[in-house]
């Protein structure tokens, strides 16, 4: 432990919060009303600011009528895997009318967020920022700046996933609108407070559903030094793209003039057809030096620009893992054998257990290492503890995946194209960046490693929630031996299964042994005819880039 980590134990505050998770409604510059997921009668909910060997914890209180639960995305959970708040993998969720305490020792620094891991409740609001600062910092700065950047969708997520997962094309490719904002606010609107001569370290934090965000701001340098609450040697560029889930931290040095302000982009984007009049669809808000001073526009052809995941090294100068384990997962979608859309890895598209798979993977005892265990369409890995994996993933599909590790960080070691005829490979140094989320681009791949540190039942998945909802997720349960000498479980974990009538032993059907270990908890392909699926052409397409029409895209932009 380093010496000021212990320091700033011993110096540690308890950050306290009780939140009722309830249903609020949320009024979109008075374009729209709707319904949003908020605490204590509030949306957006309040971020939550903490130093380094803090405690962090938050009474829930479920006042929805169905379960929910907490996620602290980046967060480790070193040896509290049953915080990490993934429903029906690693806890039973909180039920309605429930309660449950989140008690998070925070030992890592950066920039994270907290949202809930059920069903599609982070798309309906359900998610804030979480800063856990540096009482040593290594870059100077005099102050900073959280800025969350965020979709949001007129039409409640219920609604939006039986259009995505029906099996008429023309169903799922039928016009979704969304919006762009930041902090609950419109982008357009919002203002970014400068002073002359000061540096800024914006946090830009990424806790939308779906889409990507590009951001850049006219006439500054922006400086990397931060990506998914890793440190990294200092890196100018003229923008940042964050897929979902992703997030970074830029130092930017202000203007020595107050006459004038600018423009800053946060632009909404797929990368499946390029489109200018459509894609990205163009929000640009403020910064603003004087609230009286004119906005000056600096027209620079290198703004969407960004820096490259494999150009970024991390400061602890750790070189790049020797792996001993080897996984390949091959990601798609296609129509399954329920005739809906879904998305798979290797074949399998992910479905809940009826035990959630950390306490399968503790109370089954030797059985624990076998992957039968957690059930076939959980797809489940189990590694050794400490061994090096390295991944390879590749996204057959025609659109982006930001895939998400939960438990650790990974080392990106390569992309390229999986086409035959356009591999155009871009390796990394050779001390590799580190992320817990890494966009793969459709057609492309990626290789990551990490070192399986950690025990405990960890989800790898897309982190577009209507792609988790469709199955692009699978399970790394890591030292099961360990896991089962585990006793300091909270009461309320177990509490709260048998509630709702689920079981706290057993495979992943609730008996003994490998019993219905083979079976599928379904759906599941039909082998012979899935395949990647192509969409169609046109403003179909366009409309499922956008989730909007033409009308909704040039309403929006100009808001």
């Amino acid at each position: 432990m380093h010496w000021y980590l212990a320091r700033s134990i011993a110096n540690a505050e308890i950050i306290e919060k009780y939140w009722n998770i309830e249903q609020v409604n949320f009024s979109m510059e008075g374009l729209f009303t709707r319904k949003a997921i908020g605490v204590n009668g509030q949306w957006p909910i309040p971020g939550i600011d903490a130093m380094l060997g803090d405690t962090l914890v938050v009474h829930v209180t479920n006042k929805l009528n169905e379960p929910t639960s907490l996620h602290s995305h980046g967060l480790f959970q070193n040896g509290t895997n049953y915080y990490d708040g993934a429903v029906m993998a690693t806890e039973c969720g909180i039920p309605p009318n429930g309660t449950f305490t989140y008690r998070l020792q925070l030992l890592q620094t950066g920039s994270y967020w907290i949202h809930s891991h059920f069903k599609l409740q982070t798309a309906d609001g359900l998610r804030t920022w979480l800063v856990v600062r540096d009482p040593h910092e290594v870059y100077k700065y005099d102050e900073e700046i959280v800025v969350t950047l965020e979709d949001w969708f007129r039409e409640p997520a219920e609604v939006l996933i039986k259009q995505l997962n029906s099996p008429d094309p023309h169903m799922r490719f039928k016009p979704i609108v969304p919006y762009g904002i930041i902090g609950g606010e419109c982008a357009n609107r919002k203002r970014i407070q400068f002073e002359p001569g000061k540096t800024y370290r914006i946090r830009l934090i990424n806790i939308g559903a779906s889409f990507e965000f590009h951001f850049s701001m006219e006439g500054h340098e922006l400086r990397v030094i931060e990506v998914d609450g890793v440190m990294v040697k200092e890196r100018p560029t003229h923008g940042v793209t964050l897929g979902a889930g992703q997030r970074a931290s830029v130092l930017v040095k202000a203007l020595d003039s107050a006459q004038y302000n600018y423009a800053f982009h946060a632009d909404m984007f797929t990368d499946l057809l390029q489109m200018p009049r459509y894609n990205p669809l163009n929000f640009t808000g403020t910064i603003e030096y004087s609230s009286s001073a004119p906005t000056k526009h600096v027209k620079n052809s290198k703004w969407k620009t960004n820096v490259h995941d494999l150009d970024l090294e991390p400061l602890d100068n750790e070189p790049a893992l020797e792996p001993n384990r080897f996984i390949t997962l091959d990601a798609y979608s296609g129509v399954f054998n329920d005739q809906t859309f879904r998305h798979s890895f290797n074949n399998v598209t992910y479905v809940a257990p009826q035990v959630p798979s950390l306490l399968s993977a503790m109370t089954t005892g030797d059985n624990a290492q076998l992957s039968e265990t957690y059930g076939r369409q959980t797809n489940t890995y189990v590694l050794r503890h400490m061994e090096v994996v390295q991944l390879i993933i590749n996204n057959h599909d025609y659109y982006s995946h930001p895939f998400h590790l939960h438990g650790h960080v990974f080392q990106i070691i390569e992309t390229g194209s999986i086409r035959n005829y356009e591999r155009i490979i871009k390796e990394s140094m050779d001390v590799p960046v580190k992320r817990d989320t890494v966009v793969v681009r459709g057609g492309h791949y990626a290789i990551v490693r990490f070192r399986a540190d950690n025990p405990g039942v960890w989800l790898f998945h897309c982190h577009i929630d209507f792609h988790i909802q469709l199955g692009l997720q699978m399970v790394f349960v890591e030292a099961p031996e360990i896991l089962q000498n585990w006793s300091n479980m909270p009461e309320m974990y177990k509490e709260n299964c048998i509630a709702q009538g689920i079981k706290t032993t057993g495979n992943a059907f609730g008996g003994i042994g490998l019993e219905g270990g083979d079976l599928d908890l379904d759906p599941s392909p039909y082998p012979d005819q899935f395949e990647s699926y192509d969409p169609p052409d046109g403003w179909k397409l366009i409309s499922y880039i956008l989730q909007g029409n033409g009308d909704d895209v040039e309403s929006i932009a100009s808001q």
